[in-house]
C-alpha cells in the first residue's frame, strides 16, 4: 500500500508482506487524527497477529509537527508491544547531517523502547 505524499502529509509505504514501513518527506498534516488513524489501525490489526517475525519501521521526515509527534509516539507503543511479543522490530530514524534539531527530537523517542530496536541515523541526505 502506498500512499503518495503531498505536503503537508508524508509519503507512506506500507509493505504487509515484507513487514516494512516507511514514512517519509514532511509530516503536519491539519487534521493528524484523520490522516494517521487508518493507517495505524491497519499497522497495528497487522502487528497484533504476528509471530516470530521481523519487522522495519524507518521515518525518514524532513520535517514534522507536534501532532505527528503525538502521533508516532502511540504508534510507537505498538511497535513495542509487537516486540515484547517476540517479533523483532527495528525503527530506524534517519536525519540529515547538521539538522540537529531533527536529531534531538529523533534521539528523544529512544526512551520509548525497551524490547524493539531503535536508531537514530545520520545520513548526507535523503
Amino acid at each position: 500500500m502506498v500512499i503518495e505524499g503531498k505536503e503537508p502529509c508524508p509519503h507512506v509505504e506500507l509493505d504487509f508482506a515484507a513487514n516494512t514501513f516507511v514514512f517519509s518527506g514532511t509530516c503536519y498534516p491539519e487534521n493528524t487524527a484523520e490522516f494517521f488513524d487508518p493507517i495505524f489501525a491497519k499497522l497495528a490489526g497487522h502487528l497484533n497477529d504476528l509471530t516470530d517475525a521481523a519487522v522495519l519501521f524507518e521515518l525518514k521526515l524532513s520535517y514534522f509537527n507536534s501532532g505527528a509527534s503525538r502521533a508516532f509516539s502511540q504508534f510507537f507503543e505498538i511497535l513495542e508491544g509487537c516486540a515484547s511479543k517476540g517479533n523483532a522490530v527495528t525503527v530506524n530514524w534517519y536525519c540529515e547531517e547538521g539538522d540537529d534539531n531533527m536529531i534531538e527530537l529523533a534521539t528523544d523517542f529512544e526512551e520509548d523502547f525497551q524490547a524493539a530496536t531503535y536508531a537514530v541515523v545520520v545520513v548526507d541526505a535523503f
